[in-house]
């Protein structure tokens, strides 16, 4: 990526809008990467008064992506009402952590994905047979890389947040569409917390996708994404959590999940030990199940702690991660029987892009052509030859 410093010293610049103005900066190839001010006082010259003096100076880097703001085109499809089922059964259907997000690849002109569109498609394969009265997506959808501020944001994961932003609106319409009627959550993770962080930090991702820091609708994932234009919650900050079906025998509490313990299952057992509720959380994806049962006053009670893992492509290029990381692929199913009020709960491991569930098999596509024409994005596309 190409990157030139502009500088400036003297009493007239004082400003970053100032330099770039004076350097002849053109903003549509340009961005800032970073930039600092320094300021001193001089005595004038004859005389005890003093002058204010400025060093100003921008690191620029070539843009590759254009500057938009939120997800374009924006698609609206609000939820339709439906009537209830007729056998007392409400389902829901829980999907982990995405981590949608790209690193540049071919002299940046080939975004490669850290999700799995393929085991995405059939998850929407899924839930258009499904039909769940409840779809919660558990967090970490976006993966943001360029806005950590624990690891190194390194130059094949620059300006891909605007990419990123536009495929999850296009992929969360798709699911929209696919369930019409579903009550759709969508649960802060930490990688959602990214943006939070580095806006105060002013990292340089920030100056391309908002004109204005000062007001946190510019930034937030409503608005980015535009969930109100689909009729889907956000549930947030990082760290809350979302009770489903509360007056059931046996509530379950889904949060994205702070936890994590090495190993397989060794998570689930750890949430297991405490519990006194069933539990459903992202963040580790692993794919884990564990049930345990109380015995009361009121006799036995059996509670659930399980993750469906995550929709990550395995291996990827997600950064910071081995080459063979310990991740499964899955979704979550959780079915409330109103004629005895009990909740009966599953984790369906998703396997070369494919769901087996109730006896249908729903196998997904990688839809890369369809998303690069529909959201215009052209480096989705690539060398097929070298995919």
């Amino acid at each position: 990526m190409q990157e030139i410093t502009v500088s400036a010293q003297g009493h007239r610049v004082k400003t970053l809008a100032q330099l770039l103005k004076h350097a002849n900066v053109d903003r549509k190839m340009w961005r800032v990467s970073s930039w600092k001010c320094n300021s001193w006082e001089q005595s004038v010259k004859g005389g005890e008064d003093t002058i204010t003096l400025y060093q100003v100076k921008a690191y620029l880097e070539r843009k590759v992506e254009p500057d938009r703001q939120p997800a374009y085109p924006p698609k609206c499809l609000p939820r339709v009402e439906r009537p209830p089922r007729q056998d007392g059964l409400k389902t829901c259907l829980f999907v982990p952590d995405l981590q949608l997000g790209f690193a540049w690849r071919d002299r940046y002109t080939y975004l490669d994905p850290m999700h799995d569109r393929t085991a995405m498609d059939a998850v929407v394969s899924m839930a258009r047979a499904m039909q769940p009265e409840v779809l919660v997506l558990l967090g970490d959808m976006l993966d943001l890389a360029p806005w950590s501020t624990r690891f190194p944001r390194k130059p094949e994961y620059r300006q891909t947040t605007q990419p990123a932003i536009d495929e999850l609106h296009w992929w969360l319409a798709d699911l929209r569409k696919a369930s019409p009627s579903s009550k759709i959550l969508y649960l802060a993770g930490n990688h959602e917390e990214r943006i939070a962080k580095a806006a105060v930090e002013l990292l340089p991702e920030a100056t391309g996708i908002a004109p204005a820091l000062e007001t946190d609708p510019v930034l937030s994932l409503n608005r980015l994404l535009h969930l109100d234009k689909l009729d889907i919650d956000y549930v947030g900050p990082y760290g809350a959590d979302w009770w489903l079906w509360p007056e059931s025998n046996s509530p379950v509490r889904v949060t994205h999940g702070t936890k994590v313990r090495a190993g397989s299952g060794a998570t689930a057992t750890a949430i297991a030990k405490t519990a006194r509720w069933s539990e459903v959380y992202g963040h580790i994806h692993k794919v884990e199940f564990v049930q345990k049962t109380f015995h009361g006053p009121d006799g036995p009670r059996q509670i659930t702690a399980c993750s469906p893992g995550c929709l990550v492509r395995i291996p990827g290029p997600t950064p910071g991660v081995s080459l063979t990381p310990d991740w499964q692929q899955g979704v979550g199913v959780a079915i409330l029987d109103e004629n005895t009020n009990d909740v009966h709960m599953q984790v369906l491991p998703i396997t070369n892009g494919r769901i087996v569930w109730n006896g249908r098999v729903f196998e997904g596509h990688d839809p890369y052509e369809r998303i690069a024409f529909e959201t215009g994005w052209k480096q989705f596309i690539g060398d097929k030859n070298g995919r």
